[in-house]
C-alpha cells in the first residue's frame, strides 16, 4: 500500500469518543429542543390558521365573481330573449 492509503485509513478508522462526549451533546441539546419543537408547533399552527383564513377569503370571492358572472349572463339572456320576444310579437300582428 501506499503512504497515502495508511495515512487515509488511519484518519477514517473508528475511535471511540472521548469520556462524557454522549452526556455533554445531550446536556446542549435538550433544553434548546423543547423550545425549539415548540416554537415550530407554534408556527405551523399560526400557519395553517391563516392558511385557511385565506381559503374561506379566497371562496367567498370567488362566491360573489361567479355570482355577478350568473347575474350577467342572466342579464344578456333576458336581453336576447326580449329581442326574440318583440320579433316573435311583429310576425303575429304582421300575419
Amino acid at each position: 500500500m501506499s503512504e497515502f492509503e495508511d495515512d487515509l485509513r488511519q484518519v477514517l478508522s473508528r475511535k471511540d469518543p472521548p469520556a462524557g462526549f454522549t452526556q455533554r451533546v445531550l446536556a446542549r441539546t435538550q433544553p434548546h429542543s423543547t423550545l425549539g419543537r415548540n416554537r415550530w408547533i407554534g408556527a405551523a399552527i399560526a400557519a395553517s390558521l391563516l392558511l385557511a383564513a385565506g381559503g374561506f377569503e379566497y371562496r367567498q370571492y370567488e362566491g360573489r365573481k361567479a355570482k355577478q358572472e350568473l347575474l350577467l349572463a342572466l342579464g344578456i339572456a333576458e336581453s336576447k330573449l326580449s329581442i326574440v320576444q318583440q320579433k316573435l310579437n311583429r310576425r303575429t300582428t304582421h300575419d
